[in-house]
């Protein structure tokens, strides 16, 4: 009886053991990176993770002056400077950073990430006098694919193709519609504007027609008054002789 209560004494301090290896619940691993740069410590990460493509969110930096970023003393205007930018493969673009209304020594940098893959951020200028150059990976972003129903992607989505398919259709008849009835009327206006060129040379040539009428019969008048009066000299010289 005596080793029976032994064996179980054992046992239960065999499992307490065991199980104190093994939290109950387990620890979810932090996705923010912290870098050492003299006695400060600068800790980066997304502040809403998991961080999805096409999903408003910001660049997390904390910065504190300890040997821990828990522990640590936050330090006030850490960024003043400090050159920050973004990084995605060989992308770069400068971001600014804000101070976190909640958390001292925080700042906050908003961005919309439209590619999954891992981004960085890149650090470079000074600290309170403390040299700091580095590129800090960030966690890495996932498609928003992974939670949306129905994915716009996915056959679900045949009906919405379909009817985009038709609007865009539509749009290109329209288009065509419109781009015959301009040519139409470009090719009305070009011949209302050819008969009306004719009308005109047309009048220019009656007017042309009719002066030279004029000059002719003025012509004719002024032949038959020399005519007149070269006969009426010659009948005034023979009467007179």
């Amino acid at each position: 009886m005596n080793s029976r209560i032994i064996v179980l004494v054992v046992c239960c301090i065999l499992g307490l053991s065991v199980f104190s290896f093994f939290p109950m619940h387990p620890q979810q691993a932090s996705a923010h990176i912290s870098r050492s740069f003299g006695q400060y410590i600068v800790e980066v990460g997304w502040n809403n993770e998991p961080a999805l493509t096409g999903q408003m969110n910001a660049i997390q930096v904390t910065v504190v002056k300890g040997s821990h970023v828990d522990t640590g003393k936050p330090v006030i205007n850490a960024l003043a400077n400090l050159k920050t930018s973004v990084k995605f493969g060989t992308i770069t673009k400068p971001v600014d950073f804000l101070p976190s209304p909640t958390t001292n020594g925080q700042y906050l940098s908003s961005i919309v990430p439209t590619k999954t893959g891992t981004y960085a951020l890149v650090l470079s200028g000074t600290v309170e006098g403390q040299a700091v150059d580095a590129e800090i990976p960030l966690d890495q972003v996932d498609s928003i694919d992974t939670i949306s129903f129905p994915q716009t992607g996915g056959s679900s989505g045949g009906g919405d193709n379909a009817a985009i398919s038709a609007q865009l259709g539509n749009i290109v008849n329209q288009l065509t519609n419109d781009i015959t009835d301009a040519k139409n009327s470009v090719n009305t206006a070009a011949q209302s504007y050819q008969a009306a060129a004719k009308s005109i040379q047309d009048q220019k040539d009656a007017t042309d027609r009719l002066y030279m009428i004029s000059m002719v019969g003025i012509g004719l008048g002024a032949s038959g008054i020399i005519i007149a009066v070269m006969a009426l000299s010659r009948k005034n010289q023979t009467t007179s002789s």
